[in-house]
Protein backbone atom coordinates (compact mmCIF):
# COMPACT_ATOMS: atom_id res chain seq x y z
CA UNK A 1 0.00 0.00 0.00
CA UNK A 2 1.45 3.42 -0.93
CA UNK A 3 2.04 5.94 1.87
CA UNK A 4 -0.83 8.22 2.79
CA UNK A 5 -0.90 11.65 1.21
CA UNK A 6 -0.88 14.70 3.51
CA UNK A 7 -4.62 15.18 2.96
CA UNK A 8 -5.29 11.52 3.76
CA UNK A 9 -3.23 11.82 6.93
CA UNK A 10 -5.24 14.89 7.97
CA UNK A 11 -8.52 13.07 7.41
CA UNK A 12 -7.32 10.00 9.31
CA UNK A 13 -6.22 12.16 12.23
CA UNK A 14 -9.68 13.78 12.31
CA UNK A 15 -11.53 10.47 12.58
CA UNK A 16 -13.68 10.46 15.73
CA UNK A 17 -13.45 6.81 16.73
CA UNK A 18 -15.09 7.16 20.19
CA UNK A 19 -18.16 8.77 18.62
CA UNK A 20 -18.23 6.09 15.94
CA UNK A 21 -18.31 3.32 18.55
CA UNK A 22 -20.98 5.08 20.59
CA UNK A 23 -23.15 5.48 17.50
CA UNK A 24 -22.57 1.85 16.55
CA UNK A 25 -24.00 0.74 19.90
CA UNK A 26 -27.03 2.97 19.29
CA UNK A 27 -27.57 1.53 15.84
CA UNK A 28 -26.96 -2.09 16.80
CA UNK A 29 -29.51 -1.80 19.63
CA UNK A 30 -32.30 -1.64 17.03
CA UNK A 31 -33.44 -5.12 15.87
CA UNK A 32 -34.00 -4.01 12.28
CA UNK A 33 -35.22 -7.36 10.97
CA UNK A 34 -36.59 -7.63 7.47
CA UNK A 35 -40.17 -6.54 7.06
CA UNK A 36 -40.55 -5.20 10.61
CA UNK A 37 -41.32 -1.65 11.71
CA UNK A 38 -37.80 -1.51 13.16
CA UNK A 39 -36.40 -1.46 9.63
CA UNK A 40 -37.90 1.98 9.06
CA UNK A 41 -37.00 3.09 12.59
CA UNK A 42 -33.40 2.24 11.78
CA UNK A 43 -33.56 4.13 8.49
CA UNK A 44 -34.82 7.27 10.23
CA UNK A 45 -32.01 6.95 12.77
CA UNK A 46 -29.51 6.64 9.90
CA UNK A 47 -30.89 9.87 8.40
CA UNK A 48 -30.63 11.64 11.76
CA UNK A 49 -27.03 10.46 12.11
CA UNK A 50 -26.17 11.75 8.66
CA UNK A 51 -27.57 15.17 9.47
CA UNK A 52 -25.69 15.24 12.75
CA UNK A 53 -22.46 14.46 10.89
CA UNK A 54 -22.97 17.36 8.49
CA UNK A 55 -24.28 15.61 5.38
CA UNK A 56 -27.12 16.80 3.21
CA UNK A 57 -29.83 14.14 3.48
CA UNK A 58 -32.52 12.91 1.14
CA UNK A 59 -35.25 10.68 2.60
CA UNK A 60 -38.29 9.30 0.81
CA UNK A 61 -40.86 6.56 1.15
CA UNK A 62 -41.61 3.76 -1.28
CA UNK A 63 -43.27 0.37 -1.23
CA UNK A 64 -43.49 -2.93 -3.03
CA UNK A 65 -46.12 -1.60 -5.41
CA UNK A 66 -43.77 1.17 -6.58
CA UNK A 67 -41.08 -1.28 -7.68
CA UNK A 68 -42.83 -4.58 -8.25
CA UNK A 69 -42.83 -4.24 -12.03
CA UNK A 70 -39.17 -3.25 -12.26
CA UNK A 71 -37.14 -6.06 -13.90
CA UNK A 72 -34.65 -5.98 -10.99
CA UNK A 73 -37.30 -6.16 -8.24
CA UNK A 74 -36.70 -8.97 -5.76
CA UNK A 75 -38.09 -9.36 -2.25
CA UNK A 76 -39.12 -12.12 0.12
CA UNK A 77 -41.13 -10.10 2.64
CA UNK A 78 -43.84 -7.51 2.16
CA UNK A 79 -43.04 -3.83 2.61
CA UNK A 80 -46.10 -1.63 1.93
CA UNK A 81 -44.06 1.35 3.15
CA UNK A 82 -40.28 1.56 3.33
CA UNK A 83 -37.83 4.41 3.84
CA UNK A 84 -34.94 5.35 1.58
CA UNK A 85 -32.02 7.39 2.90
CA UNK A 86 -29.08 8.97 1.09
CA UNK A 87 -26.43 11.29 2.49
CA UNK A 88 -24.55 13.69 0.22
CA UNK A 89 -21.21 15.44 0.53
CA UNK A 90 -19.48 17.63 -2.03
CA UNK A 91 -20.79 19.65 -4.95
CA UNK A 92 -17.83 19.59 -7.29
CA UNK A 93 -17.93 18.58 -10.94
CA UNK A 94 -15.33 15.84 -10.50
CA UNK A 95 -15.97 12.12 -10.42
CA UNK A 96 -18.68 10.84 -8.09
CA UNK A 97 -18.63 7.87 -5.74
CA UNK A 98 -21.40 5.84 -4.09
CA UNK A 99 -20.79 4.08 -0.78
CA UNK A 100 -23.63 1.63 -0.14
CA UNK A 101 -24.47 -0.13 3.10
CA UNK A 102 -27.57 -1.87 4.44
CA UNK A 103 -29.14 -1.37 7.84
CA UNK A 104 -31.32 -4.50 7.98
CA UNK A 105 -30.06 -7.56 9.83
CA UNK A 106 -30.86 -11.26 10.08
CA UNK A 107 -32.44 -12.70 13.26
CA UNK A 108 -30.23 -13.31 16.28
CA UNK A 109 -31.25 -16.96 16.52
CA UNK A 110 -30.94 -18.82 19.81
CA UNK A 111 -30.07 -16.12 22.34
CA UNK A 112 -28.59 -18.74 24.66
CA UNK A 113 -25.80 -19.23 22.13
CA UNK A 114 -24.67 -15.61 22.43
CA UNK A 115 -21.82 -14.78 24.79
CA UNK A 116 -22.76 -11.09 24.52
CA UNK A 117 -26.15 -9.39 24.01
CA UNK A 118 -27.01 -9.49 20.31
CA UNK A 119 -28.77 -6.12 20.30
CA UNK A 120 -26.02 -3.65 20.98
CA UNK A 121 -22.27 -3.34 20.47
CA UNK A 122 -20.10 -4.88 23.18
CA UNK A 123 -16.39 -4.16 22.92
CA UNK A 124 -13.97 -6.88 24.03
CA UNK A 125 -10.77 -4.88 24.45
CA UNK A 126 -8.61 -7.95 25.04
CA UNK A 127 -9.65 -9.48 21.72
CA UNK A 128 -9.94 -6.19 19.89
CA UNK A 129 -13.40 -7.20 18.71
CA UNK A 130 -16.94 -5.83 18.82
CA UNK A 131 -19.86 -8.19 19.31
CA UNK A 132 -23.49 -7.58 18.33
CA UNK A 133 -25.88 -8.35 15.51
CA UNK A 134 -25.13 -6.02 12.61
CA UNK A 135 -21.85 -4.66 13.93
CA UNK A 136 -20.10 -6.34 10.99
CA UNK A 137 -22.94 -7.01 8.57
CA UNK A 138 -23.22 -4.18 8.21
CA UNK A 139 -24.13 -1.22 10.37
CA UNK A 140 -20.53 -0.82 11.49
CA UNK A 141 -19.34 -0.73 7.88
CA UNK A 142 -21.86 1.94 6.95
CA UNK A 143 -20.91 4.02 9.98
CA UNK A 144 -17.27 3.85 8.92
CA UNK A 145 -18.31 5.50 5.66
CA UNK A 146 -20.30 8.18 7.46
CA UNK A 147 -17.54 8.99 9.92
CA UNK A 148 -15.01 9.03 7.09
CA UNK A 149 -17.18 11.72 5.48
CA UNK A 150 -17.23 13.60 8.78
CA UNK A 151 -13.45 13.30 9.05
CA UNK A 152 -13.07 14.81 5.59
CA UNK A 153 -15.11 17.80 6.72
CA UNK A 154 -13.39 18.11 10.09
CA UNK A 155 -10.01 18.06 8.38
CA UNK A 156 -11.08 21.04 6.27
CA UNK A 157 -10.84 19.13 3.01
CA UNK A 158 -13.03 19.78 -0.04
CA UNK A 159 -14.02 17.01 -2.41
CA UNK A 160 -13.60 17.58 -6.12
CA UNK A 161 -16.69 15.51 -6.84
CA UNK A 162 -19.74 14.18 -5.02
CA UNK A 163 -19.86 11.49 -2.34
CA UNK A 164 -23.17 9.63 -2.13
CA UNK A 165 -23.71 7.41 0.91
CA UNK A 166 -26.72 5.11 0.64
CA UNK A 167 -28.30 3.58 3.75
CA UNK A 168 -30.58 0.89 2.38
CA UNK A 169 -32.94 -1.69 3.82
CA UNK A 170 -34.03 -5.04 2.43
CA UNK A 171 -30.57 -6.30 1.48
CA UNK A 172 -31.01 -9.58 3.28
CA UNK A 173 -34.03 -10.54 1.18
CA UNK A 174 -33.37 -9.19 -2.29
CA UNK A 175 -32.04 -5.63 -2.32
CA UNK A 176 -35.17 -3.51 -2.66
CA UNK A 177 -33.54 -0.58 -0.86
CA UNK A 178 -30.66 -0.31 -3.32
CA UNK A 179 -33.08 -0.64 -6.22
CA UNK A 180 -35.16 2.20 -4.75
CA UNK A 181 -32.06 4.42 -4.58
CA UNK A 182 -31.26 3.67 -8.22
CA UNK A 183 -34.83 4.44 -9.28
CA UNK A 184 -34.60 7.64 -7.23
CA UNK A 185 -31.81 8.68 -9.59
CA UNK A 186 -28.67 8.05 -7.58
CA UNK A 187 -25.93 7.01 -9.97
CA UNK A 188 -22.18 7.61 -9.85
CA UNK A 189 -18.93 6.99 -11.69
CA UNK A 190 -18.14 4.20 -9.23
CA UNK A 191 -19.75 2.42 -6.31
CA UNK A 192 -18.43 0.44 -3.37
CA UNK A 193 -20.71 -1.89 -1.44
CA UNK A 194 -19.29 -1.96 2.07
CA UNK A 195 -19.84 -5.66 2.75
CA UNK A 196 -17.38 -7.44 5.06
CA UNK A 197 -14.92 -9.16 2.73
CA UNK A 198 -11.85 -9.34 5.02
CA UNK A 199 -10.76 -5.94 3.63
CA UNK A 200 -10.36 -7.41 0.15
CA UNK A 201 -11.94 -5.64 -2.81
CA UNK A 202 -14.37 -7.87 -4.71
CA UNK A 203 -14.59 -6.32 -8.21
CA UNK A 204 -17.17 -8.83 -9.47
CA UNK A 205 -20.13 -10.70 -8.03
CA UNK A 206 -22.73 -13.05 -9.37
CA UNK A 207 -25.78 -11.21 -8.06
CA UNK A 208 -28.93 -12.80 -6.68
CA UNK A 209 -32.50 -13.33 -7.75
CA UNK A 210 -35.13 -14.97 -5.56
CA UNK A 211 -38.00 -16.85 -7.09
CA UNK A 212 -40.79 -19.10 -5.87
CA UNK A 213 -42.01 -22.30 -7.50
CA UNK A 214 -45.42 -23.80 -6.82
CA UNK A 215 -45.78 -27.48 -7.66
CA UNK A 216 -49.38 -28.69 -7.32
CA UNK A 217 -50.28 -32.16 -6.13
CA UNK A 218 -53.40 -34.26 -5.80
CA UNK A 219 -54.28 -35.73 -2.39
CA UNK A 220 -55.28 -39.38 -2.10
CA UNK A 221 -55.79 -41.93 0.63
CA UNK A 222 -52.59 -43.60 1.83
CA UNK A 223 -53.85 -46.94 0.62
CA UNK A 224 -54.48 -45.50 -2.85
CA UNK A 225 -51.40 -43.38 -3.28
CA UNK A 226 -51.26 -44.16 -6.98
CA UNK A 227 -54.50 -42.21 -7.48
CA UNK A 228 -52.87 -39.02 -6.23
CA UNK A 229 -49.97 -36.83 -7.34
CA UNK A 230 -47.02 -36.41 -4.98
CA UNK A 231 -45.60 -32.89 -5.43
CA UNK A 232 -42.32 -33.99 -3.81
CA UNK A 233 -41.73 -36.43 -6.63
CA UNK A 234 -42.40 -33.68 -9.18
CA UNK A 235 -40.17 -31.28 -7.26
CA UNK A 236 -37.25 -33.68 -7.57
CA UNK A 237 -37.62 -33.55 -11.35
CA UNK A 238 -37.68 -29.74 -11.31
CA UNK A 239 -34.74 -29.57 -8.92
CA UNK A 240 -32.65 -31.91 -11.04
CA UNK A 241 -33.45 -29.80 -14.10
CA UNK A 242 -32.35 -26.65 -12.26
CA UNK A 243 -29.05 -28.28 -11.30
CA UNK A 244 -28.47 -29.38 -14.90
CA UNK A 245 -29.21 -25.87 -16.16
CA UNK A 246 -26.89 -24.44 -13.49
CA UNK A 247 -24.02 -26.60 -14.75
CA UNK A 248 -24.72 -25.70 -18.37
CA UNK A 249 -25.05 -21.97 -17.68
CA UNK A 250 -21.78 -21.75 -15.77
CA UNK A 251 -19.94 -23.66 -18.49
CA UNK A 252 -21.23 -21.23 -21.12
CA UNK A 253 -20.58 -18.08 -19.07
CA UNK A 254 -17.12 -18.43 -17.54
CA UNK A 255 -15.58 -15.52 -15.62
CA UNK A 256 -11.85 -15.41 -14.82
CA UNK A 257 -12.43 -14.00 -11.32
CA UNK A 258 -14.72 -16.92 -10.49
CA UNK A 259 -12.44 -19.63 -11.85
CA UNK A 260 -11.95 -21.28 -8.44
CA UNK A 261 -15.72 -21.74 -7.96
CA UNK A 262 -17.46 -24.67 -9.67
CA UNK A 263 -20.81 -22.84 -9.74
CA UNK A 264 -20.39 -19.08 -9.27
CA UNK A 265 -23.95 -18.62 -10.52
CA UNK A 266 -26.41 -20.84 -8.71
CA UNK A 267 -30.00 -21.68 -9.57
CA UNK A 268 -30.95 -24.07 -6.77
Amino acid sequence: MPPLSPDEQRALAALDMPALLTTLHEWASIPSLNGTAAENTMQHLAADTMRRLGLAVDTWTFGDDDLRHHPAYCAEVARPTAVGVVGLLGEGEGRSLILNGHTDVVPAGDLAQWHYPPWGATINHEEGRIYGRGTLDMKGNLLCALFAAKAIQDAGLTLKGKLIIQAVLGEEDGGIGTLAAIVRGYRADAAVVLEPTELFIAPAQAGALNFRLTIPGLPAHGALRYEGVDPLEKFLLVYQSLLAYETSYNAQHPHPLFAIYPTPTRFA
